[in-house]
């Protein structure tokens, strides 16, 4: 506000000096032309002054010489009158000079007094009168006269110097005043034309802005197919991903980079601007719709290359026009409606084509993981310019998003995967810089081991990176970054759970994974029928393989779904001959699929040729169809089936020998269990024979006390019993070595006698007291 107001004081006080100036120029130039009158007239008074001199010095001449000539006295007189007053006859001023005019005055009275002198000349003869000194005394007032008048003259030309001075220097204020006020408007128009630029100019782009893009599309007037005129409209795709992922300075250059990709590939006659934000026009005049056509197809190969050359952020956009041939007597706005429509449909289209690309190409990428040995549970694909990524495949448990940024996906797993004391190693490990530095087309794997604990289980895992290509700058541009999960070998085997979630992930991920889900499931099958239930026709049998040739009936197709059932029930045996019932009639699978079932699946037995066994899974997938009979030419809904046969065969056998390794440590523990209850039953009797020793021995030392050697005899026998007993218990613990696997057997001597003696010692007390006698030979 300052310097506004500053500037406009200055242009007022330059405006008020221009004014000033200019006025005393004026004035200047009127005393100038005063002046300049004023020394014209002042140069002719000097002439006739000297003419006054001149002619009065020949009437002397001539009256000394008796030559009177009256009429020059006149002009003399006229002359010296005029000089006093002025003359228009003689075209002379008078001069505002008293000396000037006293000196004249002087002049005037002495001519009238020469004049008397030349009477008297005329009279007595110039010798008799004083002529000659009065004649010289009026030359000396005629010089001084004239000396006057050249003194004014001078005096008025210095004024004249010094006025053209000031007005020089007027001129010159005046100059500069105007030279600042030339290069303030100068400077001003500049401005004017920079804001006039700005006002039409998106600075971003270097394009022409909204602002333009809108006075051309509120053209007012109508146009008529005579006009030609054709209207693109462009949107860019992606930019909000690039805005979130690399941040808006990333985001305008995006759109910087495709407003110049536009520009080169639109000739420069037609109009090219930015209508804001992400979307684009372009107008085309005098054109058809070929050359429409051509110049679309020169700004994707435009932006073709481009991409190609910087493929860390390839230009992606939706393009749509229309033309005034087609929509006549309408305005420019109506016809970019037009073209705005047709824009979104190319988007969808775009759309679609990218995600059949990506599918494609995420194909391509999990064939590659698979040619490398690699099975992934879940696996994503990184760009490492663009810092995302997008699942490539994912398990049901999977922790992270569909796409995103990937370092916020680091982020994630460092959470997940890892622990307190290996957390800053693997986050250090997937940080771009990282990978950039190690992953390289001579070392395309990077694997990272990991650790963790959950709800009490320890489980271990690997992050496997496969480089798969380089950017402009020689590090690597997108790579797969795999998860592996190691289950624990006791607790997979045990787990059936975990083992069917384990088929079921990867069933599914087959058929996501395949182009087509009926080919995900064909690949699975042996033979496929194609069926009409409605009508009870089996229409087509493909075959996958050659063994499940074996059952085919060369019957002429098609033909009747149940009768084609009714010769295959033959070869079914009698123990899973329920179980094939169910799907072999068409109104019994009709009756389920009314009630609800698209999908029915058994599995039963069939005998071959050779008199093999082989498991069969059927797999009936229905679904209703709408088709129109031409010869009936009414459209009728009809149920059709595709039935899909695979061999289990592999799987029973291992289910049967499954069945038989369980039946047969179900019999081994049976087995231990027996030994080990017929063990104690021994046991308990054998531990019980030396207790009964020892008892029996301490009533006999009660009884006994006062015989010594009684004593010493039962004492004797009773650590005889205890040991016995501690043997007992050494038998015990090498029963569960024995279990265990640890028994190690020992070949000892012993002395039979001994024993004999020592097993008298231990039963010797039961037997009394069971009033026995025993004999040792």
């Amino acid at each position: 506000m300052k310097n506004n107001s500053s500037s406009k004081k200055t242009s007022y006080i330059t405006r008020g000096a221009m004014i000033l100036l200019t006025t005393i120029l004026i004035i200047l130039f009127f005393c100038i032309m005063l002046l300049v009158s004023q020394i014209q007239g002042t140069a002719r008074i000097v002439n006739y002054a000297g003419l006054v001199r001149g002619k009065t010095q020949r009437i002397i001449k001539l009256e000394d010489a008796g030559q009177p000539h009256d009429e020059m006295i006149d002009s003399v007189s006229s002359y010296i009158k005029g000089l006093r007053y002025g003359s228009d006859k003689l075209n002379l001023v008078r001069l505002e000079d008293r000396a000037f005019q006293s000196k004249m005055q002087e002049l005037n009275s002495y001519f009238k007094e020469l004049c008397e002198e030349i009477q008297r000349v005329r009279e007595v003869g110039y010798e008799n009168t004083s002529i000659i000194d009065k004649s010289e005394h009026f030359f000396q007032i005629c010089d001084e006269a004239t000396g006057l008048a050249e003194a004014y003259s001078q005096r008025k030309a210095t004024a004249l110097s010094q006025l053209e001075t000031i007005v020089f220097m007027d001129i010159g204020g005046l100059v500069i005043l105007i030279a600042l006020e030339l290069i303030k408007a100068l400077r001003y128009a500049a401005q004017n034309r920079i804001l006039q630029s700005k006002v039409y100019l998106d600075e971003a782009t270097g394009l022409p802005n909204k602002n333009k893009c809108e006075e051309i599309l509120n053209a007012p007037d109508l146009l008529s197919a005579q006009d030609a005129v054709a209207i693109c409209v462009f949107d860019l795709n992606n930019l909000r991903n690039i805005n979130n992922n690399l941040g808006h300075d990333k985001g305008d250059e995006y759109i910087r980079s495709f407003a110049v990709q536009l520009r080169i590939a639109v000739a420069d006659e037609y109009f090219v601007g930015r209508d804001g934000g992400d979307e684009f026009i372009a107008v085309l005049k005098n054109v058809t719709r070929m050359q429409v056509e051509e110049c679309l197809r020169d700004i994707r190969e435009q932006a073709a290359k481009y991409s190609k050359e910087y493929p860390e952020m390839p230009i992606s956009y939706a393009v749509g026009y229309a033309m005034s041939q087609d929509f006549e007597q309408s305005t420019m706005r109506e016809l970019f409606r037009y073209a705005d429509k047709n824009m979104y449909i190319d988007k969808n289209r775009a759309k679609m084509e990218e995600a059949a690309e990506e599918k494609r190409m995420n194909q391509r990428l999990l064939a590659k993981v698979k040619e490398m040995g690699y099975q992934f549970s879940d696996c994503l694909y990184c760009d490492v310019f663009m810092d995302q990524y997008r699942v490539l495949r994912a398990s049901s448990k999977f922790f992270l998003a569909e796409d995103g940024s990937y370092s916020g996906a680091v982020e994630q797993i460092v959470h997940k995967l890892a622990t307190d004391s290996t957390r800053k190693k693997m986050w250090s490990q997937l940080q771009i810089d990282y990978l950039k530095e190690h992953m390289t087309e001579e070392q395309p794997i990077h694997e990272i081991s990991y650790k963790y604990t959950e709800e009490d289980v320890t489980i271990h895992g690997r992050l496997t990176g496969i480089f798969c290509d380089t950017g402009r700058d020689g590090t690597v541009h997108h790579f797969i970054l795999g998860f592996e999960v190691f289950h624990d070998r006791n607790v997979a085997a045990s787990d059936e759970k975990l083992q069917l979630t384990q088929y079921y992930e990867q069933m599914k991920q087959a058929i996501l994974e395949n182009g087509n889900y009926v080919e995900a499931l064909l690949d699975t099958a042996e033979a496929v029928y194609t069926v009409d239930f409605t009508h009870d026709r089996l229409e087509k049998i493909f075959y996958h393989s050659e063994s499940a040739r074996e059952f085919d009936l060369k019957i002429v197709l098609p033909c009747s779904y149940d009768t084609y059932c009714l010769k295959q029930r033959e070869f079914i045996t009698k123990d899973t001959r329920e179980n094939y019932r169910i799907v072999e009639a068409s109104a019994k699978l009709l009756g389920r699929f009314c009630s609800g079932e698209k999908q029915v699946t058994v599995e039963y037995r069939k005998r071959g040729q050779n008199g093999k066994l082989i498991w069969l899974q059927k797999t009936v997938l229905m679904s209703q169809d709408t088709i129109y009979d031409s010869e009936l030419q009414e459209e009728t809904k009809v149920v059709h089936g595709i039935i899909l046969f695979k061999d289990t065969s592999i799987f029973h056998e291992k289910e049967q020998q499954e069945k038989e390794r369980l039946q047969l440590d179900f019999e081994k523990a049976d087995s231990a269990s027996r030994a080990k209850t017929e063990f104690v039953n021994r046991m308990s009797h054998d531990i019980r024979t030396p207790i009964n020793g020892i008892m029996g021995m301490l009533d006999i030392i009660r009884k006994n006390k006062e015989n010594p050697a009684k004593l010493e005899e039962c004492l004797g026998k009773i650590q005889l019993s205890a040991g016995h007993l501690m043997a007992l218990a050494d038998d015990v613990l090498d029963m569960s070595k024995l279990e265990s696997g640890r028994l190690v057997l020992e070949e000892v001597s012993f002395d039979l006698l001994q024993l004999m003696a020592d097993v008298t010692s231990l039963v010797n007390a039961q037997l009394l007291e069971m009033k026995l006698s025993h004999h040792t030979h």
